[in-house]
């Protein structure tokens, strides 16, 4: 059989003492068609210099030389090239010290009377070292192929048709945690489903058997116990007679981007809600106007005290409404619009909440600050705030246990400040939420704000509620600690800087007496009767004189009659046939420096609506008595 070695020149060293036999063997070799250019030498001297000065592709010597044998040369060879194929060709040598000899590393022994063996042992030698070379190649090959698989960020393993692991690479020891030495042998099922989802493991390898292949998303387990989600690739790997081998799996972790994906899922969703609250927040606006600004008009009534109770019940419930849609409409919408917060509403509000919705074994206790300074902030990231550290009490707790809700002034000085990072000194409103529940442990105190970090059960907790919680304190410049001690419970504290240090109970009783007007004129614009009446009550009541429009039409109408004698306009956006926008274009057509102040439920769309139109103020729906006597008459007191 023909090989690479035979295709070309080879060179042969020959340790021979007789001139005869090196002639006999160039022309065994010659006469056989084999290549060889032969360097023949008949000394120690040249034997080894030879071997030192070139590589030689076979090297045969006789055994006994004059002051040199087969043995000592042998041990050079061995020494200098051992991987050259070392064949004697001796008429002296004997069986047992042929056999030593072989044991030593000769790949064969010739008896010079039996010369017809010579060539056959050569070439046998010959493809024996050529056979080495390509399996070294081959492994190198392998080497190289497994090094690369080990550079690569997806997991690649391969699984034996039982479920075992007879393949890890280094990118499947990054992404579960477990080592090579670890995975292999162990059933796959057992290492990265853990019992929590082998029924994804049956399918999988059903629609493999059935089609040869599968793609798709797994749930699995790392060995920290965290669940990861992985794009997937499982292919069947069958032998040389197209009978199943095994099966090669590569899977990429698509964790965090999952997490991303959704979070741009639910940014979508809530574009998509935001259209639909909007126009349902218009309509809820224009009904509590009403009822808010009502109420401060039947209190200038002489009423009983239960009638007084009743405006109080009243007007609680039509402002908590009116809060509820502003936060849903805000939230929606992505308003970034701080508002003046009462903390203490805030933790009543909540505990009401957890009273109404958590298991009845858990007691909720509210402490508020009667003098509590107020906070500026976005209403839903502060409730969001606390309601997700009342959740994870409420899980630190199964067996039931104390909420407490309370809410703290704290001033800290300059000392105290210098102890904390990022920290300035001042005056803070702290909410706290304490439970009773088993508590966290201080290795993982030091990770519960690290994104995705969770220490409940898989699928019970994202692991993001504490980070956002840190997040937004930090976007309004507030800051979280945290105390807790196993089986004793746990102790959230979130510090807002105080946005006044005179308390809303006191900012009330320096409340300064509304304005009243001097006979002006103010024509307000709305699609809704009864806020049309309310407002032209609240504005009578004040010493203003009223014009109504139920539509833009009218108000034209209405202001073309005599425009002069308008001081103010008073219109909505959200209006049929002629909205907003299109009315106050129309009016300062007729007189361009009339007032106007638009009556809208989103400052998110007055602040658009700058863009386009110019308007002199804002009062937002549902507005109170108080809020509407004060712009109209701030607009007014302007001499443009």
């Amino acid at each position: 059989m023909a090989t690479q070695f035979f295709k070309r020149h080879l060179h042969l060293l020959h340790l021979e003492d007789n001139k005869n036999d090196q002639v006999l063997v160039s022309e065994m070799l010659r006469a056989d068609g084999l290549l060889f250019e032969v360097v023949a030498v008949t000394t120690r001297g040249d034997f080894e210099g030879a071997l030192r000065q070139k590589k030689y592709d076979l090297i045969i010597s006789d055994f006994s030389i004059p002051s040199y044998d087969g043995s000592s040369a042998l041990a050079v060879a061995r020494q200098v090239s051992p991987q050259t194929p070392f064949i004697f060709f001796s008429g002296t040598i004997g069986e047992e010290v042929a056999v030593d000899s072989l044991k030593h590393g000769a790949v064969d022994y010739i008896l010079k009377q039996r010369p017809h063996r010579l060539i056959p042992a050569i070439r046998s030698a010959l493809q024996n070292i050529e056979e080495r070379i390509r399996l070294r190649k081959a492994e190198e090959k392998i080497r190289e192929q497994i090094e690369f698989l080990d550079k690569a960020q997806d997991a690649i393993l391969v699984m034996d048709l039982e479920g075992s692991i007879i393949y890890w690479n280094k990118g499947a020891e990054r992404i579960y945690g477990w080592s090579a030495e670890d995975a292999i042998g162990k059933p796959l099922a057992d290492l990265i489903f853990r019992g929590i989802s082998e029924p994804q493991l049956d399918e999988v390898l059903k629609d493999v058997n059935e089609r040869g292949e599968w793609v798709g998303e797994l749930r699995e387990m790392t060995k920290a116990d965290k669940v990861i989600v992985v794009q997937g690739r499982c292919n069947l790997i069958r032998d040389g007679q197209n009978r199943p081998k095994s099966y090669l799996l590569i899977n990429t972790d698509i964790t965090e981007r999952k997490h991303l994906e959704e979070q741009i899922l639910r940014g979508q969703r809530l574009q998509s809600l935001g259209a639909l609250v909007s126009g349902i927040a218009h309509d809820l606006n224009n009904m509590l106007v009403p009822i808010i600004v009502g109420v401060d008009i039947l209190r200038a009534e002489k009423i009983s005290e239960d009638a007084e109770f009743m405006l109080q019940t009243m007007e609680g419930s039509a402002r908590r409404s009116a809060d509820m849609v502003r936060q849903m409409l805000a939230f929606a919408r992505g308003d970034a619009s701080k508002a003046i917060i009462n903390p203490g509403q805030l933790v009543k509000e909540m505990s009401k909440f957890i009273s109404e919705t958590f298991p009845k074994s858990i007691h909720c206790l509210a402490r508020v600050e009667k003098s509590s300074w107020s906070i500026s902030g976005l209403p839903t990231q502060m409730h969001q705030v606390l309601l997700n550290l009342c959740v994870n009490a409420r899980d630190a707790m199964p067996n039931g246990g104390t909420l407490t809700l309370a809410t703290e002034n704290v001033k800290i000085s300059l000392e105290e400040a210098a102890l904390r990072k990022d920290i300035k000194p001042g005056n803070y409103l702290c909410l706290s939420v304490s439970d009773t529940g088993h508590g966290i442990s201080a290795e993982q105190i030091e990770k519960i704000f690290q994104p995705f970090f969770t220490t409940k059960a898989p699928g019970k907790g994202t692991g993001l509620g504490l980070s956002t919680c840190q997040s937004i304190a930090k976007s309004h410049n507030g800051f979280i600690t945290v105390q807790s001690k196993i089986n004793s419970g746990t102790e959230f504290k979130v510090y807002f800087p105080a946005s006044n240090v005179e308390s809303l109970e006191e900012a009330v009783l320096h409340k300064t007496p509304l304005p009243a007007g001097k006979g002006e004129c103010i024509l307000v614009v709305d699609d809704e009767e009864g806020l049309l009446a309310i407002t032209r009550a609240a504005l009578e009541n004040y010493g203003y004189n009223v014009l109504t429009a139920t539509s833009g039409f009218e108000a034209v109408v209405q202001f073309t009659k005599n425009p002069d004698a308008v001081n103010l306009v008073i219109t909505d956006l959200a209006m049929p046939f002629m909205d907003g926008f299109e009315t106050i274009a129309a009016l300062r057509k007729i007189r361009p420096e009339i007032k106007i102040i638009i009556a809208s439920g989103s400052e998110k769309e007055v602040e658009e609506a700058k863009d386009r139109i110019v308007i002199n103020s804002f009062v937002a729906k549902p507005f109170t008595n108080d809020e509407l006597i004060e712009t109209v008459h701030e607009v007014l007191s302007r001499k443009k």
